[in-house]
């Protein structure tokens, strides 16, 4: 019985501390999306120590943050080099309302193409995607 209980304990110990770093990454995300130059790439680069738990916060701050705030976030995203990443990208780069953030997304999404492993794979797959809506859009 003391078992089930110290296991208790530590799932919920876990729980709360997931929940406390994510706190935390939504946090330095709210603070990235103002900054510019050097001092945005290095917050992007204190972002990338978070791995793939970033995304969702990136993701969410995508929606309310001003241009140059979402091409920083594309950046981020960029260096993080995350497939997971890429169906995101992908959105922007059909979907968001300012070209200069289009095309980073796009430029992100070409790079990693060029690589010959599955997000290279990933990547290659939404450009043909946006490639294929853009002749659809074009034919009328």
């Amino acid at each position: 019985m003391i078992g089930r209980h110290a296991l208790l304990a530590l799932s919920l110990a876990l729980a709360v501390g997931c929940e406390r770093e994510d706190d935390g990454i939504r946090r330095e995300v709210q603070s990235f999306v103002l900054l510019q130059g050097s001092s945005a790439t290095a917050a992007a680069e204190r972002l990338c120590r978070h791995g793939r738990r970033a995304i969702p916060s990136l993701e969410a701050a995508l929606h309310t943050a001003e241009p140059p705030g979402r091409k920083n976030l594309i950046l981020a995203l960029r260096k993080l080099g995350d497939a997971d990443a890429v169906p995101l990208l992908r959105h922007v780069a059909l979907f968001d309302a300012a070209p200069d953030v289009r095309r980073e997304a796009e430029w992100t999404l070409k790079t990693w193409a060029a690589g010959q492993d599955p997000r290279g794979e990933r990547a290659r797959t939404a450009l043909r995607e946006l490639d294929e809506r853009r002749e659809r859009e074009e034919a009328g």
